[in-house]
């Protein structure tokens, strides 16, 4: 497993320039299906396809400026930028899906009330959702190899890890179910044929709007520095109190929250006595490694304080 942070970075920048082309090989053959078929789920795929050639040209960029150490510009370092794409990246997600919903009851709607649904053209579409699930879904393990491979802190590969699959999905969903829609023919249920792919994208996209949501959530408490989880704060918490047993220092509380694909770690230590600028600078390298083992990529900061660092001490704590 790569150790630097460049060489993580040089994993992450090959599975997104792979990204990257095969987005834009599956927008055009999404684009080009839903003009030959006349389907709206074809061409919603297609489209979200398209957002994701995009999303990986801004991934690569992310994931180059990640690595860069703090400087006068970004005195905390760059982890943020990772979050924020996230965030947005989450918010596109739920924007194309929105829209497939919308445009779904729409065309359902015009067809309920009389108005003219062009009939669908079945023949590219079994060719489409064989190619679209093997890409979508052999591009999901791409990234998630590589995610493995860079030591399972990259937010950016497992986001479009995900993406991938949601696109898979809809593929699936997509060309599988209009497929099915063949069968409907000279039966009492023919009359939902003209819109079978709009029901399809409408259950579809209500089923899959719930990932991008909590993917949004998450991101949004890291942008704002929420804490992290409670069972990962209580394990960094514990280990730190562990470290510092039979040792003249009082640990007050430890704040813990993630940026990216780094956490960030502040212990709050009061000394029983007066202490050197080295003997803090040794604690906080054992801090380092202590918590670099459990979560990865770690910065950990050492406050020396006598007073409790919150208005709200966990009881355990004098």
């Amino acid at each position: 497993m790569p150790t630097s942070r460049s060489d993580r970075s040089a994993i992450e920048q090959r599975s997104f320039v792979i990204g990257k082309w095969t987005n834009l090989l599956m927008a055009v053959l999404g684009v080009g299906a839903a003009y030959a078929s006349h389907s709206d789920a074809l061409l919603v795929d297609g489209l979200y396809s398209a957002v994701n050639f995009v999303s990986a040209i801004v991934a690569a960029r992310i994931s180059a400026s990640v690595i860069r150490p703090a400087d006068r510009r970004f005195p905390f370092g760059y982890d943020a930028h990772e979050a924020l794409y996230v965030k947005y990246r989450a918010l596109i997600l739920l924007g194309i899906t929105s829209l497939a919903i919308f445009s779904a009851i729409s065309r359902i709607a015009i067809y309920a009330t009389g108005g003219h649904v062009e009939e669908l053209v079945f023949g590219p579409i079994l060719i489409y959702t064989i190619l679209m699930t093997v890409l979508c879904f052999g591009l999901s393990m791409l990234h998630y190899y590589d995610w493995h491979r860079s030591g399972r802190t990259s937010e950016l590969l497992m986001m479009e890890s995900k993406a991938a699959i949601i696109d898979g999905i809809i593929s699936v969903a997509a060309g599988s179910g209009l497929l099915g829609a063949m069968f409907l023919r000279g039966t009492m249920f023919q009359f939902l044929v003209p819109i079978s792919d709009s029901i399809i994208v409408l259950i579809v996209s209500i089923a899959i709007i719930g990932d991008p949501v909590r993917m949004f959530l998450r991101s949004l408490t890291e942008v704002a520095g929420g804490a992290s989880a409670p069972e990962i704060c209580s394990e960094v918490e514990s280990r730190t109190r562990q470290l510092l047993e039979d040792r003249p220092f009082q640990l007050l509380d430890v704040a813990v929250a993630k940026i990216g694909r780094s956490y960030l770690i502040i212990s709050y230590v009061n000394p029983d006595g007066a202490i050197h600028a080295s003997q803090v600078d040794e604690l906080r390298h054992e801090f380092q490694e202590l918590h670099a083992d459990l979560l990865g990529e770690v910065k950990t900061e050492l406050m020396i304080t006598a007073e409790h660092p919150f208005q709200d001490p966990p009881d355990h704590q004098g």
